[in-house]
């Protein structure tokens, strides 16, 4: 647990936040969060996520099972069509306007192709 110790004080750092802010945010007393960066106790599963929330990392990184600090989430889809988190963001913004989805996915080649085309435009324009 030594990297979870180390990873967690230096994110709080990192964040510019102090243990009592922190003990705050995860609705626990300053010396139990205390505890948990000095290895004395260890955080329920519950607190471990809001702790990956609040720090905006994977439990895996703060648990030490993966170093990548960006650590990309992958969805899979029953058709084993895989998905970044970044993929997913920009399907959600383009499902927000029903009618351009629907415009596309009448022909989605003929569209995809038509929308590269403007937008290698538009990158030339600007």
């Amino acid at each position: 647990m030594k990297v979870f110790q180390e990873r967690l004080r230096l994110l709080r750092e990192n964040a510019g936040l102090n243990q009592e802010e922190i003990a705050k945010l995860l609705n626990i007393t300053t010396s139990a969060y205390g505890y948990y960066e000095r290895g004395r106790n260890e955080p329920s599963l519950e607190t471990l996520k809001q702790m990956a929330s609040i720090f905006k990392v994977s439990a895996d990184y703060l648990l030490g099972t993966i170093n990548d600090y960006h650590h990309t989430t992958v969805f899979q889809t029953p058709d084993d069509l895989t998905l970044t988190e970044k993929e997913l963001q920009l399907i959600k913004e383009l499902k927000k306007d029903e009618s351009f989805v629907n415009e596309l996915a009448a022909n989605p080649s003929e569209h995809i192709q038509k929308l590269k085309r403007l937008w290698r435009f538009i990158q030339e324009e600007y």
